[in-house]
């Protein structure tokens, strides 16, 4: 029988159950204090009854209403912080790439990187049997990330439902290795970039090279070659980002060596050095590692798809960042290369809720597979768990789960809580079997020529999401932030 695969309802985690957020909770918390203080305060009980219901309404309003898709409480920050940086200019963004210069050990001087990216962001090289693999140190996230791209070692689509099995079965055995092996590597990020291509180049290439005076049967052969070959009409990447987060006992093996970038290089090198041997034992090919030129020409081609992937010439970490961008409108980003005059417009959407029913291995075909001349980007960051904190947090998932069921005495029971009970708890069995935890997030990330362009490829993007069963969320108000993680950063998932 072919695996299937079911995603837990998303719940909120708040101080007490999980009905509500934790703000959300603080808020309903103080409506009800302040309408306890209002009856007590107020003359009369016309005033008491109007002030009760005005501050308990207006905090239930706050939290429970939904307001262009969110509530109020939810808009509030995002609003607040996309206002604030409208005003203090920093949504326009213009690279100094060009007069920054470079430092006497011959690197680039430091740019300033746009708005929603981690700041002051340093860059290191380390050396590994496969060649050298750009570092990119995190201050602020306590975090380092290196790059390498993958493709499949079998056609996937290709394999019988055994091998299949195998397949993911062996991946899974990756990742449960990775987190219990006592490593140092605790997150991965999955990079699917899709790029539409022209399908006709070949011939249009030929027809402009023809020679006029060749013989009439050689035309005749060379076009019935032509139509005999077939050509792609996307190119597929895949990417695997590597997030190591910073820990004392790093930084002490570090300062073993001569200086602490050294150190750092050398033992982030091992760790990267030992995954990508690993990579086999996943039926995954190793393609190369991104040394500084290539993550930089991954990076601002994924700004600005007119520089293509390969292209490192003058490409570094200076350059890696878009020459303009312009994030002030609420449901678009604009950003334009160094090649290119014209901007790339780019909006992202959150993966709200995965696939709740029951779904088999190629569930998100749809999106990644059967979207066509549409330029995406699909993000998944994962967080590797330990067996014990993973069982842990499933045996908790099924307790609040139970907890929160409706089992009053007379009432039919409502079929989706024991749908989700179920899940659960299938989820807690299939960890103490020695499954491997995660824990997740996805986002989907479109870029198109022109706004009207955009607003098609948006609509295309989102049928194709409710045949995957998906449930996506644009980031309104907030696209700087939101494409930041569609980049090889490891952003998205909260650090604990």
């Amino acid at each position: 029988m072919d695996r299937v695969f079911s995603f837990p309802r998303p719940r909120p985690r708040g101080l007490l159950g999980r009905r509500f957020e934790m703000d959300e909770q603080l808020v309903l918390l103080g409506g009800i204090a302040l309408s306890v203080g209002l009856l007590a305060a107020l003359p009369g009980v016309p005033l008491k009854i109007l002030g009760c219901l005005g501050s308990a309404g207006s905090c239930v309003w706050a939290t429970m209403v939904p307001y262009k898709g969110r509530t109020f409480l939810r808009w509030f920050e995002i609003r607040r912080s996309y206002r604030r940086l409208l005003r203090d200019g920093k949504l326009l963004y213009q690279s100094t790439a060009p007069l920054s210069g470079r430092r006497r050990d011959g690197t680039p001087a430091p740019v300033a990187q746009p708005v929603g990216v981690p700041e002051s962001l340093e860059w290191i090289t380390a050396k590994t049997a496969y060649g050298d693999i750009a570092v990119l140190l995190q201050p602020t996230e306590s975090m380092f990330v290196t790059c390498i791209e993958v493709e499949g070692a079998k056609n996937f689509g290709g394999l019988d439902g055994a091998d299949k099995e195998a397949l993911i079965g062996a991946y899974e055995y990756l990742l449960k290795e990775t987190a219990e092996s006592g490593g140092r590597i605790q997150y991965v990020q999955w990079l699917a970039r899709l790029l539409p291509t022209d399908p006709n180049a070949h011939a249009h290439d030929a027809a402009a090279r023809r020679e006029p005076a060749a013989p009439s049967w050689l035309s005749d052969s060379y076009d019935q070659l032509v139509d005999m070959v077939s050509v792609y009409a996307e190119d597929r990447r895949l990417f695997l980002v590597l997030g190591i987060p910073y820990t004392q006992d790093l930084a002490a093996e570090a300062l073993h060596y001569q200086t602490l970038h050294a150190g750092y290089a050398e033992v982030l090198g091992k760790e990267v050095e030992q995954f990508i041997r690993a990579l086999s034992s996943a039926q995954l090919r190793w393609v190369r590692n991104l040394d500084e030129a290539g993550l930089a020409s991954l990076i601002h081609h994924t700004y600005a798809p007119d520089h293509w992937i390969n292209d490192t010439r003058g490409m570094d970490r200076a350059t890696c960042w878009p020459a303009e961008m312009d994030a002030r409108e609420p449901t678009r980003m604009a950003a334009r290369s160094w090649e290119g005059a014209d901007p790339w417009y780019t909006s992202t959407a959150w993966i709200k809720q995965f696939p709740v029913l029951p779904v088999g291995i190629n569930f998100l075909a749809p999106l990644l597979l059967y979207v066509s001349d549409v330029i995406l980007t699909v993000g998944v960051t994962m967080r590797l768990l330990p067996a014990d904190e993973a069982l842990g947090d499933a045996m908790a998932d099924v307790t609040n789960e139970a907890g929160q069921a409706d089992n009053t005495p007379g009432k039919i029971a409502d079929p989706r809580e024991e749908r989700e009970l179920g899940a659960a708890a299938s989820t807690m069995h299939a960890l103490a079997n020695g499954a491997a935890g995660i824990r997740l997030t996805g986002w989907v990330t479109v870029t198109a020529p022109d706004p009207e362009l955009l607003v098609q490829h948006r609509n295309t993007v989102r049928a194709a999401a409710v045949k995957a069963q998906l449930a996506l969320e644009w980031c309104d108000s907030e696209q700087y932030r939101a494409f930041a993680n569609t980049l090889p950063l490891v952003t998205g998932l909260l650090k604990d």
